[in-house]
């Protein structure tokens, strides 16, 4: 499988094209959702959700792979959106407990997406590369502010802020992993609690 390219039909859609293509991608997205597998998805599938002839879905995406990579980056964006943290003060505890309940709640609002792009991830070398990059916006976030923090004095001084960052998301993403899509029972607000207690832990916070 070659790594999909931007489709060169679509640079110039009118409004009506655009909204086609729109169709599509949210076609798209509940087919790969009622199916809940990338390979058994097929262009046919699509079509049909998005009330779209099958011969016109090759007028706006080259391929089925073409397609789920921007669908895959698009579910991904929301997430980071999502779980952007609305608390606004200074303390690093309450940040890091805010941001990991709204990324948490989205997880499970994504959960069939991300069950595919894991699966998809695993069979294709390309759209692993998609879901590296794709993580890496969470661990340059938290990055930022680890480092941020240890300026400050509220974390750790000797820790690495990149290795960290990597650590903690593969610590929330792999739960989430657990519980929304493996389906472990957890205790709602204890597993939140207790997410947020080994983040604040694993990076020495200090109170100010």
């Amino acid at each position: 499988m070659t790594s999909p390219q931007p489709s060169t039909v679509t640079q110039a859609l009118s409004p009506k094209g655009q909204r086609t293509r729109d169709r599509l991608l949210a076609g798209a997205r509940r087919a790969f959702g009622d199916s809940g597998s990338y390979v058994e998805t097929r262009i046919t599938d699509i079509a049909k959700e998005s009330g779209v002839a099958y011969g016109s879905f090759y007028t706006y995406f080259d391929s089925k792979e073409q397609l789920f990579f921007e669908l895959a980056a698009a579910v991904v964006n929301e997430m980071y959106e999502e779980g952007t943290s609305r608390y606004r003060g200074d303390d690093p505890t309450e940040r890091i407990d805010a941001a990991n309940r709204q990324f948490l709640a989205s997880y499970q609002a994504h959960a069939v997406m991300m069950t595919i792009i894991e699966q998809a991830a695993a069979l294709y070398p390309d759209l692993r590369e998609l879901r590296r990059e794709l993580r890496g916006r969470f661990v340059e976030r938290i990055r930022v502010n680890i480092e941020r923090w240890q300026t400050r004095g509220l974390v750790e001084s000797s820790l690495d802020a990149h290795v960290t960052a990597h650590a903690l998301v593969s610590l929330t993403d792999n739960f989430g992993y657990l519980w929304f899509v493996l389906g472990e029972p957890f205790d709602e607000e204890l597993a939140l609690r207790t997410i947020s207690s080994l983040w604040v832990n694993a990076l020495g916070i200090h109170k100010q």
